[in-house]
């Protein structure tokens, strides 16, 4: 349960963009101590497409949008919920939109959108259950991955303790 997720997000840091299932690559986590993909100073063409499909989806989670220097538009949001990220594959591949996983991103930055909702805990900006379930089934090979390696671990327990040998009991002493 905590394997598959933090695989999805260690190889998101090592910037193998892992894949959702929709096809929407997690481009990076950002962090403090992390870096991630920077504008690259031009407006992709398909960046207004990509904004209105985020304003009509009326997810609270998306901070900003931009074009990276590889020409990718870059999502960065709050939270993974179930729903944005098969939405936005359904509209776009995953060589026009990236998403970036900023869980500890301000308000201030929403509030640039013009985003008049009302304030929100980090517990409802950052939808850690919603994330976690994103993480962990959305991502089919990072599961395939940790489902193999429970099942080598367990092999390997298993087998160790078939060989370990049984003490034999010993006699009692006599007295």
């Amino acid at each position: 349960m905590i394997l598959v997720p933090l695989l999805v997000l260690s190889t998101a840091v090592a910037g193998l963009n892992p894949r959702h299932r929709s096809g929407i690559p997690l481009s990076a986590v950002e962090l403090p101590f992390l870096d991630r993909p920077h504008s690259a100073g031009t407006r992709p063409p398909a960046l207004d497409e990509v904004t209105d499909a985020l304003i009509t989806m009326k997810d609270t989670g998306w901070v900003e949008d931009f074009g990276g220097q590889d020409g990718r538009i870059y999502i960065v949001t709050t939270r993974l919920s179930p729903s944005p990220l098969p939405d936005l594959g359904h509209r776009f591949d995953g060589e026009t939109v990236g998403v970036i996983y900023s869980p500890l991103a301000s308000r201030s930055s929403l509030d640039k959108q013009g985003d008049d909702s009302t304030t929100e805990t980090w517990w409802q900006r950052a939808d850690p259950l919603g994330t976690w379930v994103t993480l962990m089934f959305g991502f089919p090979r990072q599961l395939a991955a940790a489902l193999l390696l429970t099942v080598i671990v367990w092999a390997f327990v298993l087998r160790r303790r078939r060989r370990r040998p049984v003490p034999e009991p010993q006699p009692a002493a006599a007295s």
